[in-house]
């Protein structure tokens, strides 16, 4: 009762226009008015949000919004976070996204709304692939995606960095999880990791924007041959590069995957950073993965408590393997 409750109320807030989007149909006054006689062609929910495409006499549409009645504060807070990127910095950034068109959020409800350029038509994802040749073509792909992402962030962009933008290395040191019920494997990582820590971000000191949830779903290939596009900014934020590069190897990659393919990435996203102004030695971007590893076995290890999901153990589970992979 209380859920529906709720989603009447931010319906109705929206349409008064004190509230963002929340559902394919419920858009506040200004963003009818911004694009009027916007046509659904499709929409779905996900894990964190709920999305819809348009057509509309200002081209193809592509809306992320929080749903009336969720309640759910984390998620808006992502939602909010990816529009202010995508508004704001992307746009410095010589990498392609897709186009901010609109946001909205609310304070006093936790609803948010983005509206992007719908890239839909005009791209790939990795689902196209069909060969392990393309695919590892692809992982080529967005490994020089995220050197030309953390080259700009770790050089020229800093200057325009501010406030919730800029790293905070003590703040991050700070945040221990619970180990409480873990598999002592997992337990055993996660205090490793904890203990580590400071040691191990004074040997890795460069910083830049991260990603946050890297993987090969992250990235669309225009089918004309244009760079491939990063999308799904919601978890980005300061950080190492090593982060980025830990996350893909050791939570997306799985233990044999990493033995073949993960010399090679790690030589071509070192080149790329090279040639986008970012020289790392070998000895530099070791430190960069370890230190990077060891704060997505703490993010997971926190995001574990919260959320009883397989997938979020599963996660866990290799981040903590392959931490112990690097202790042999």
């Amino acid at each position: 009762m209380r859920r529906a409750f709720a989603f009447v109320a931010d319906q109705a807030a929206t349409r008064r226009g004190q509230a963002p989007a929340c559902s394919v149909r419920a858009w506040p006054p200004e963003l009818r008015a911004a694009f009027p006689g916007a046509r659904p062609v499709e929409s779905w929910t996900g894990e964190g949000a709920a999305f819809a495409r348009y057509r509309s006499g200002r081209g193809p549409l592509f809306l992320k919004y929080i749903p009336a009645g969720w309640r759910d504060a984390r998620a808006a807070e992502r939602l909010r976070r990816e529009a202010a990127y995508l508004r704001d910095l992307a746009p410095l950034a010589p990498v392609a996204h897709a186009p901010h068109l609109h946001d909205a959020a609310s304070q006093a409800r936790p609803l948010a709304h983005l509206l992007t350029r719908d890239l839909t038509d005009e791209t790939t994802g990795w689902g196209w692939f069909q060969t392990d040749a393309q695919r590892e073509q692809g992982l080529h792909d967005v490994v020089r995606l995220l050197a030309q992402l953390h080259a700009f962030w770790a050089g020229p962009g800093q200057v325009h960095l501010r406030g919730p933008w800029v790293w905070q290395p003590a703040s991050v040191v700070r945040r221990q999880p619970q180990t409480d019920g873990l598999p002592e494997a997992v337990r055993g990582a996660v205090l490793a990791a904890a203990r580590d820590l400071p040691a191990l971000l004074e040997r890795a000191p460069v910083w830049t924007l991260v990603h946050g949830d890297i993987h090969a779903g992250q990235v669309l290939w225009p089918r004309g041959g244009a760079p491939a596009v990063l999308i799904d900014y919601g978890q980005v934020h300061p950080s190492l590069p090593g982060e980025d590069l830990a996350h893909l190897l050791a939570l997306r990659l799985d233990p044999a995957e990493r033995a073949r393919l993960g010399p090679e990435l790690r030589d071509a996203y070192q080149a790329a950073l090279a040639e986008a102004g970012l020289p790392l030695s070998r000895t530099e971007l070791a430190a960069q993965e370890r230190a990077g590893l060891a704060i997505n076995v703490l993010s997971t290890a926190r995001q574990a408590r919260r959320r009883q999901s397989s997938g979020v153990q599963q996660a866990l589970e290799a981040a903590a393997q392959a931490w112990w992979e690097g202790e042999a």
